[in-house]
C-alpha cells in the first residue's frame, strides 16, 4: 500500500509539473503575441496626385472565341461565358473592371492573305466588306463581351488596333515584310482610308449605345511586328504624322467629339522609345493635340520608371501619362501568389512613381502556357481557372473606383508598400492597398484618424477575402500577400 501511495504520488506530481509548463508555454505564446510590433500607417489626405480613370483589361484574342461559350459552368445555370464576363466586371461577385479594351481586327481571320500568323486566338475579323460597306454582324462573340463588359456598367471602353487592315498594308497582310529596310506596313496615302474605318466602326458603336471614349490605331510601334500576331511597325516621324492626320480627320466628325485618340501606344517606359518622344515633343502641333500618352509597361523596372518621370518635369508642356498595357513577360502558366505579387508591385509602381491616371491589363483570358491572363481557359474543355492575378488586381479595381483621387500615404517601417486612394464624393471611402514585400506576416494598424470598415486580402490562401470584422485592428498582412483597407474618417471626439 505504501509503495502504491508512493507511485501515485510521482505520477501526480509529475502530471501538475506538465500542466505548469503547459499553461507557462501558453502565457509566454500569448505575451509575444501581445508584443509583435504593428505597423503604423499614415494617411494625409491633404497632399492629393492624380486622379483615378479606370481599372481595366483587354479582350484581344480571347473574346472572339470565349463570348462564344454558352453551355453551362459547374452546376449552376450560368454559362462559362457569363462566369468570365461576372469574375471581371461585376463589382459585387468579381473584380469590377472598369473599362475593357476592344480589338479591332485587321481582318487576318476572313482571308488567308496572312499566313505567318499561325494561331487561330491572334487573328482578328474586321467589319469590311468593301470600303465604305460594313457587316456589322461579324466579330459577334467578342461583340457579346463587349456588351456584357457595358451591362455591369463600364463606362470607359476602348477601341484599339494592331494592324490596319489588310487591304491597306503595303503587302495585302496584316504584319510587315521581314528583311526589309522600311518595316513599316502602311503608307501616308493611306493613312486617311484607315482612319475613315476606325471613325465609322467607332460612330456605329456608339450608336449602337456602346460607351467609345477612347480609340487607339497604333499599337507598340516600334517593334517590327513582321508575323505571329497582327502588327504593324512605324518610325518615330510616322507616329507623328499619323497621329496629326488621325486628329485632322477626326475634326470633321462632330460625333466623335468626346472620344479621344490614344497615341502613342509605346511598348516601353524608356529604351527604345526614346526616340518617340524625340520625334513627338518637336512637334508642337502633337503636342497640342496629344497631351495624354498612353503607355505600356513592359521591360521597365523601378529604375527606368524614375527616369521617365523626371523627364516628364522637364518638359515645357505638361504631360499626363497613362498604363494601358502589361503582362509579366514569364513563360510557363502561373495561379499562384508569386505572379500575383508581381502584378501588385506593378501596378503600385505605376501608380506612385509616373501618377499614372489609368492602369490597362493586357489579355484578361489565356489559354496559354504563359503569366498572362486574369484567368485561364482550355480550348478543348473550356475550363475556367480563376489565377490569384485576378483577386491580386482586384484588390485595387473592385475597390478604387473611378474618379478616386490619390492621396498621400506612409507606413513607417518595414517591407511594405502603400498605396491610398479617396473614392469620388463626400461620403466617398479612402482605400489603401498595402503589399507585403517580406517574408513574414506583418500586422498593420489602422491610420490614425480612420475607422476600419473592411478589409480584403490576397494571399497564397485568400482569394479577396474579407480579413476582419469593421472596427477591429489591427490587420493582418501574410508574406507577400495584398490587402485592402477600407476606411472612413473616425468621428470627432
Amino acid at each position: 500500500m505504501q509503495r502504491k501511495g508512493l507511485v501515485a504520488g510521482i505520477i501526480a506530481a509529475l502530471l501538475m509539473t506538465g500542466c505548469t509548463q503547459d499553461a507557462g508555454a501558453g502565457e509566454k505564446i500569448k505575451k509575444e503575441e501581445e508584443n509583435v510590433e504593428m505597423l503604423q500607417l499614415t494617411i494625409d489626405s491633404s497632399q492629393k496626385y492624380q486622379q483615378l480613370e479606370s481599372f481595366g483589361a483587354s479582350g484581344a484574342w480571347w473574346a472572339q472565341d470565349v463570348g462564344g461559350w454558352e453551355e453551362k459552368e459547374g452546376q449552376t445555370e450560368q454559362s462559362k461565358r457569363d462566369k468570365i464576363a461576372e469574375l471581371l466586371f461585376d463589382p459585387q461577385q468579381g473584380i469590377g473592371l472598369s473599362s475593357y479594351r476592344y480589338n479591332l481586327g485587321a481582318g487576318s481571320a476572313d482571308t488567308s492573305n496572312s499566313p505567318a500568323i499561325t494561331d487561330p486566338w491572334r487573328r482578328g475579323q474586321s467589319f469590311e466588306k468593301a470600303p465604305g460597306v460594313y457587316d456589322w454582324e461579324k466579330d459577334q462573340n467578342a461583340r457579346y463581351m463587349l456588351k456584357k463588359a457595358v451591362s455591369y456598367g463600364v463606362e470607359d471602353i476602348y477601341l484599339f488596333s494592331n494592324s490596319p487592315l489588310e487591304r491597306l498594308t503595303k503587302n495585302g497582310r496584316a504584319y510587315g515584310t521581314q528583311g526589309t529596310d522600311d518595316l513599316s506596313n502602311l503608307a501616308p496615302e493611306n493613312y486617311e482610308a484607315f482612319c475613315d474605318y476606325l471613325f465609322d466602326v467607332t460612330e456605329h458603336f456608339l450608336e449602337q449605345g456602346i460607351p467609345v471614349k477612347y480609340l487607339s490605331p497604333i499599337n507598340e510601334p516600334q517593334w517590327d511586328w513582321t508575323g505571329g500576331q497582327e502588327g504593324c511597325h512605324y518610325s518615330p516621324e510616322e507616329v507623328v504624322a499619323f497621329a496629326k492626320a488621325a486628329y485632322a480627320t477626326k475634326q470633321q466628325r462632330p460625333q466623335l467629339q468626346d472620344v479621344e485618340l490614344s497615341v502613342p501606344e509605346l511598348g516601353e517606359w524608356q529604351n527604345t522609345s526614346l526616340d518617340y518622344y524625340e520625334a513627338m515633343t518637336a512637334d508642337k502641333d502633337f503636342m497640342a493635340q496629344y497631351p495624354v500618352w498612353d503607355i505600356h509597361s513592359y521591360w521597365s523596372d523601378k529604375f527606368s520608371k524614375n527616369q521617365m518621370a523626371d523627364w516628364l518635369k522637364t518638359q515645357e508642356s505638361p504631360i499626363k501619362v497613362k498604363m494601358s498595357e502589361w503582362t509579366e513577360m514569364v513563360n510557363g502558366k502561373d495561379l499562384t501568389m508569386d505572379s500575383a505579387y508581381n502584378l501588385a508591385d506593378q501596378i503600385m509602381q505605376d501608380l506612385t512613381i509616373l501618377n499614372v491616371s489609368d492602369w490597362q491589363y493586357w489579355i484578361a483570358v489565356s489559354c496559354y502556357d504563359y503569366r498572362d491572363g486574369l484567368i485561364y481557359v482550355d480550348t478543348e474543355s473550356h475550363e475556367v481557372q480563376p489565377s490569384k492575378r485576378l483577386w491580386a488586381m482586384g484588390n485595387f479595381s473592385k475597390f478604387i473606383r473611378p474618379g478616386a483621387v490619390r492621396i498621400q500615404s506612409d507606413i513607417e517601417k518595414g517591407l511594405v508598400e502603400t498605396v491610398a486612394f479617396e473614392n469620388a464624393g463626400k461620403s466617398g471611402d479612402t482605400v489603401l492597398v498595402a503589399l507585403n514585400k517580406g517574408f513574414s506576416e506583418e500586422r498593420l494598424q489602422v491610420p490614425s484618424g480612420y475607422r476600419l470598415k473592411a478589409a480584403y486580402v490576397t494571399s497564397d490562401t485568400q482569394d479577396l477575402e474579407s480579413a476582419t470584422e469593421a472596427g477591429e485592428q489591427p490587420v493582418a498582412l501574410p508574406k507577400k500577400a495584398v490587402a485592402t483597407l477600407v476606411l472612413e474618417k473616425a468621428a470627432e471626439q
